[in-house]
Order: structure tokens, then sequence, then C-alpha cells
């Protein structure tokens, strides 16, 4: 049985040039398959869409009716199948991304800005929290997260740059206390202490320098729940400051902080993309997929 879209589209090209023969050359089929069609959308439907006379064919009343809603369906294919190809060559929509604080805060936000720069079309809702969270459970498109994912989750898991942490100090600080010139000298330094790692006055920081790992225990003075806070306290002077290299950055560019050991780092933490698999063909999701992989690529441990 001929599909009824193709029918529908027979039957306007037959009122619209006036005849099955001229139907068949806009369509590119034979008169009697023109005929085909209109007799199996009349069978389908029970009325009668064409008169027909051994000169010509004009419409009934119900093809007349039938005639302008086939236009109104077929002009809102159209448009719909006009609107997927736009969504592939300029994507829009809203991507809801949800990100650990920090990382987001001083990393994702460039990335997110050049994005938004290129995509006009697309806008995004980001949301920036510490405790793991599913989208499918939150209304996310995409979550990133530090650390292994739980594989209870069933997402996609996109590598991205693993996370690294290294130490950085004020001027002022290094020209008052010196800096170490080992992970051993730590603990005779200020520390400051980010609280969600901190269980006790005692922290272990572990460093390595690619060869060997260090296990220091350190003593902060301060401790803060907000990094941005602490770094703004290590830019005061006030001790030596752990922080991911790229939140770390502008930092060293406006000379605020200084590297601190720069041979050493604590062990880089696996970073991913993670998105529901049925969501990963949307046009915009893939885009952001593609682009954070390139922005952060798995392939830059260093």
């Amino acid at each position: 049985m001929p599909d009824k879209l193709t029918g529908m589209q027979v039957f306007v090209d037959v009122v619209k040039t006036g005849s099955f023969v001229a139907a068949a050359g806009v369509r590119g089929l034979s008169p009697q398959m023109v005929a085909r069609h209109i007799t199996a959308l009349e069978q389908q439907l029970g009325v009668t869409l064409l008169s027909r006379t051994t000169r010509k064919q004009s419409l009934t009343a119900a093809g007349a009716d039938y005639f302008r809603r086939c236009e109104i369906i077929l002009g809102a294919v159209e448009d719909a199948e006009r609107q997927v190809k736009f969504d592939v060559t300029q994507p829009a929509g809203t991507l809801r991304i949800n990100s650990p604080v920090t990382f987001g805060r001083y990393s994702l936000i460039p990335f997110i800005a050049d994005f938004m720069r290129r995509y006009p079309q697309i806008r995004i809702e980001l949301t920036l929290s510490d405790t793991v969270i599913s989208p499918l459970d939150n209304g996310m498109d995409a979550v990133i997260r530090i650390g292994e994912p739980d594989p209870l989750l069933r997402l996609v898991a996109k590598p991205l740059t693993p996370y690294r942490l290294i130490l950085a100090a004020a001027p002022s600080y290094l020209d008052h206390y010196g800096a170490p010139l080992s992970p051993a000298q730590l603990p005779q330094h200020r520390c400051l202490g980010f609280s969600p790692w901190l269980a006790g006055e005692i922290q272990e920081w572990t460093l390595t320098d690619g060869r060997q790992i260090w296990h220091t225990d350190v003593s902060p003075p301060l401790v803060i729940n907000d990094w941005g806070a602490l770094a703004e306290a290590a830019t005061e002077g006030q001790g030596i400051l752990a922080g991911h290299r790229q939140a770390l950055a502008g930092y060293f560019r406006r000379q605020q902080l200084r590297p601190v050991l720069p041979g050493y780092h604590f062990p880089d933490q696996k970073m991913h993309l993670l998105y529901p698999a049925r969501r990963g063909t949307e046009a915009r999701l893939r885009l952001l997929v593609t682009e954070l992989s390139q922005w952060f690529p798995p392939a830059d441990g260093a």
C-alpha cells in the first residue's frame, strides 16, 4: 500500500498541475502510479476526492477540504525538516549542565563563554555543586564529575583532562617564609585547608613527582569551605594553597601567586562528562560533548 504522506503529496501535485500526467512529471512517477496513490487515498478516506472524466478531473467538496488540510500538513512537515537541518548546522535550545564548584567557576566558565560566542542559539543553565548527582534524576543534560564514575548510574562517561592539584603561594608569603624545597618541608609551612578535604586538624597532602609519592601531614592554620575565598586568603600572604592548575592560571598571570614545588603535584584524578546514552544523538548535546573533549582533552595528563 502506498504510504499516506506520499499519497498526500501526489494529490496536492495533481490539484496544482491539473492532471495526472503533469503530476507524474513533477513527482518522477508514472501516470499509473499517480492514479494508484489517489485511489489508495480515496479508499482509506472512504470518499471521492477527484471527479474524473476522460479529459480532466476536478475537486469534489470533500477533495477541496482535504486539499487545504494536506497543504497545512505538508507545510508543517517541510518546516520540521528545515528546523532539524538547521539544528544540525546551527544547534539551538537549552543545555543544563552540572559541575563541581571550583572547576565550574574557574575552569569551565572560559569554555562556556567561548562556546556561547560561537553558538549564540544555545542557552546554558549551569549549576555548581560538589554533591554527586545523576542527570537522570535531576533534569540535567550532562554532569561533570571528578573521580571514577559510578557504573550503577548507567551513563556514558566521556573522559576529560585529569584533574590535577598544584601548590601556590603569594610573593609576600614566599619573601617572608621562603619556599619549601621538598614535600618533607611542608609541615614547617602555613598550608591552607579546604574544609571538604579536612577531617580533624591534621590533613594529609599526597604529592608526586611522577616517579615517587610523598605523604605529608600538614596542620592548616586557616580552613575555608570555599576555594575562591581560600585563594583570596593566599593572595594576602596567609599560606600555601593547593588548587586546580587551571584555576590557578589566572592568579599566576596576574602575579598574585607563584608556583610552589613546581616539580610536584597531587596525584591526578580522573574527570568525566556524564550523560544518558539515549540523549547522545541530540545535536546540541553532541556538540557539547565534542567541544568539551577538545577543550579539556583526555590525553593531556600533564
